[in-house]
């Protein structure tokens, strides 16, 4: 498990989130700062001016460290005047003595406008250029980018046919032993995608009982292994095997996987291996174990595999032979070999061009040319040539090809390494170089994350959003665009160029539902983060220690009140484990002084409190956590029969000044959240409640059974979610004030529910059909 301490520092970045944040905050603000209004337009422009230099002084920072420490002063400064501005702001809400705060203000913004004029002068010095900010509106080059080749890995297996059979040869033997099969190779080789193909090959499948992939890595835990295999192995397959209803099926099977994860929460490391065995037992299994770095991982995993029926087989990847050799000498061993020159060209085609190009540009002899000297300088990676290839797809003419084969000529020249995972991180450093401004943060916050996650992409954007690493353009919002949207982008961007590989699919087979890094990829994060300031992580390798325990004892978050996020990521078992869990509660209200944290931007609370704990976090809200900008309330029916939530607790969440996104689920409110009138609960929005909120989820509340709307609440609504609230009949009519939502979602709500806001096949209108008619969007599940 770690911490992740959040820094925010990428220069360009900082700057016009800065801008836009002291926007904001003179709009929303206005009263507040109505003093020094003038002092801080001023700050306003000054920052303006300079963000146009930084894109020069970016390409001049590696060569010139004193260029380096010019923008690293203009991210510090970007951070201070934020900082000075939202400080000054909670001060004012939480005090009566406005004058004393007004002259310290004013006190650091002379000390700021001193340090931008040092800034200025050195720009000078330094002869640092204007230029427009990097990727400026290419939001709108994405269109370009889409309708490519598929990103499917196994689209990346280029003339691995013999290799392949090979490999599904010695899977499907039947040996009276437990065999070892083991794919070698050096890092970018295409280990783990030739290892995917080969899994999920028809002929593989229908011969195994259960089956299980599972992410080793360097600093694996055992108890998270076993973990995942147990929630793998019995559950794959089921759904194919057994001639039942598939849609009350699915619904058992989940309800069946629910319960076995609740069974892992409390079971001994001792008693995860024995139920693994059990499992396997008189099964026919195929377990791959994706990147085993040492023989000690395989000695402490082995235990859990029994024998099995004749044919049971455990596929490694690893970079090291020895591994596989140690593991079992008697098993088979593979090692991909090295894309041909023209194999490698034909990779580099599939992801630099559209499909409509192929045939345009690469068959042209000047793309081949540079094409291939640029997979040669790659050693023929299929990795490098991949993010290679992404990056290619972003330049539409012969000429920026050649610049990028500058570029590349440039990085490699005179560069003699011994480890051919240098020349990838090469590759890499250009392609980041590349990104847009607003991407780059996005991206390097990929490496908070564990290592070989599949992160789901709902909890990515909402994240990001949180952070404030999504603005949106005037011309985005002229669209109608929401935030989400704009998030959504900015991944699809990251897709396109092969930084980030997908995962899972939806039942449509092209939207995305989950992705990951590739563990170079991963790596190249992790370096940048540190070398920007970032993000900081502290891991915790003793599996002994309670998750709870280790944060207290090992972090002092009262050091750290600038962070702008903190994530406890949590590799107890199953629980989670591939996902940031941002601050959640229960680590907010157990260790001293993180209460203190007010730059927390996203909070989660789940159902893993007391009473009172709840009613502490809840309290604190309105009083500290001025900065959140994304809530999620998570608990389960009738977890806190007895918590005192009330009226004047959903007050405190009205009254949280940036709050953009909240979501309330399960029956969290029941008993005291709504008031009460006559027999059923109510929940009331009250005027003026909520002033930036944009997205409201409200699911699985199941005493929720009357909404009131007040005229001017959630004046900036633009999405609305109501899922499963079985005793709501209607929506508010105060509804019909929210001009600005633009999108609401009904989903497994009663009948008659979707059947008011609905216009029939006569083009006869519901009865509540008036409160909605202003929003563009409306969906009924």
């Amino acid at each position: 498990m770690a911490e992740v301490f959040i820094a925010t520092k990428l220069a360009e970045a900082v700057v016009s989130q800065v801008v836009q944040r002291i926007s904001n905050l003179l709009h929303y603000e206005a009263t507040s700062l109505s003093s020094v209004r003038e002092e801080v337009e001023s700050l306003r422009t000054e920052l303006t001016r300079i963000k146009y230099f930084l894109k020069d002084a970016d390409s001049k920072q590696e060569q010139d460290e004193r260029v380096r420490n010019w923008v690293a002063e203009v991210r510090d400064v970007a951070c201070e005047i934020e900082d000075a501005i939202e400080t000054y702001i909670f001060k004012v809400h939480s005090t009566y003595i406005k004058a004393f705060h007004l002259r310290k203000l004013r006190s650091q913004i002379n000390s700021i406008k001193d340090k931008i004029r040092s800034i200025r002068e050195s720009r000078q010095t330094y002869q640092i250029e204007f230029s427009s900010i990097s990727g400026e509106g290419s939001n709108s080059s994405l269109n370009k980018l889409r309708r490519s080749y598929p990103d499917d890995e196994d689209k990346d297996v280029i003339s691995l046919k013999d290799t392949m059979m090979d490999l599904k040869a010695q899977l499907i033997k039947e040996e009276d032993r437990l065999c070892v099969v083991s794919i070698v190779g050096m890092g970018g080789l295409g280990k783990t995608t030739l290892a995917k193909k080969v899994y999920n090959d028809v002929d593989v499948k229908k011969l195994f009982d259960s089956q299980a992939w599972v992410f080793i890595s360097q600093q694996y835990a055992l108890r998270e292994v076993l973990c995942e295999i147990l929630m793998q192995i019995g559950f794959q397959s089921q759904l194919e095997r057994k001639n039942l209803d598939a849609k009350k099926y699915t619904k058992e099977l989940l309800e069946e996987r629910k319960n076995r994860r609740e069974n892992l929460k409390d079971l001994e490391e001792r008693e995860l291996l024995e139920w693994v065995k059990a499992e396997l037992d008189d099964k026919r299994y195929l377990i791959v174990l994706d990147d085993i770095w040492s023989i000690d991982a395989w000695y402490g995993i082995k235990k859990a595999f029994p024998k099995g029926k004749m044919g049971s087989k455990v596929l490694f990847t690893t970079r090291k032979m020895e591994v596989a050799k140690s593991a079992d000498p008697y098993g088979f061993s593979i090692e991909p070999p090295l894309l041909t020159l023209e194999e490698s060209w034909e990779l580099l085609q599939r992801k630099a061009f559209l499909r409509e190009q192929v045939g345009e540009n690469s068959c042209r002899p000047e793309y081949e040319k540079v094409g291939k000297e640029l997979v040669e300088k790659c050693r023929c990676l299929p990795l490098a040539i991949v993010v290679l290839g992404g990056l290619l797809r972003t330049k539409n003419s012969l000429e920026a090809w050649e610049k990028v084969q500058k570029d590349v000529h440039s990085h490699l020249v005179n560069k003699i390494k011994s480890d051919e995972q240098y020349s990838v991180e090469d590759i890499l450093h250009l392609s980041f170089q590349d990104l847009p401004y607003y991407l780059k943060p996005c991206f390097l916050y990929l490496g908070c994350f564990p290592e070989d996650s599949e992160i789901r992409k709902h909890k990515l954007i909402r994240l990001w959003i949180a952070e404030g690493f999504v603005q949106m353009s005037e011309e985005e919002e002229a669209r109608g665009l929401l935030i989400e949207d704009v998030a959504e982008q900015y991944l699809e961007e990251l897709i396109n160029r092969c930084i980030v590989q997908v995962g899972l699919r939806d039942h449509t087979g092209k939207g995305v539902k989950t992705f990951r890094l590739h563990d170079l990829m991963r790596d190249f994060c992790m370096s940048k983060s540190k070398d920007e300031a970032f993000f900081k992580t502290i891991e915790h390798n003793d599996e002994t220690i309670n998750r709870k325990m280790a944060v207290s004892s090992s972090c002092h978050y009262s050091s750290t009140t600038n962070s702008r996020r903190i994530a406890v990521h949590d590799n107890d078992g199953h629980l989670e484990r591939r996902s940031p869990q941002g601050i959640y509660a229960e680590d907010l209200i157990r260790y001293d002084g993180v209460l203190e944290l007010t730059n927390i931007r996203d909070l989660g609370i789940s159902g893993f409190l007391s009473d009172k704990e709840v009613s502490l976090v809840l309290n604190s809200l309105g009083s500290q956590l001025i900065c959140l900008r994304s809530l999620q309330m998570n608990f389960r029916e009738g977890e806190f029969p007895n918590l005192e939530l009330n009226q004047e607790k959903l007050a405190i969440l009205e009254k949280l000044p940036n709050l953009r996104i909240l979501q309330l689920t399960y029956d969290w409110v029941y008993n005291g959240m709504m008031s009460t009138r006559g027999d059923g609960y109510k929940l009331v929005f009250s005027i003026g409640g909520f002033p930036k909120l944009e997205i409201l989820t409200l699911a699985h509340l199941f005493a929720f059974e009357d909404w009131e709307v007040e005229e001017g609440a959630m004046r900036n609504l633009k999405r609305l979610d109501t899922q499963h609230i079985p005793k709501l009949k209607m929506i508010p009519d105060g509804l019909k004030y929210v001009t600005t939502l633009r999108e609401f979602n009904i989903s497994e709500m009663r009948e008659e529910f979707g059947d008011r806001v609905r216009v029939n096949e006569d083009r006869v209108e519901g009865e509540d059909f008036y409160k909605v008619r202003h929003i563009p969007s409306i969906s009924i599940k």
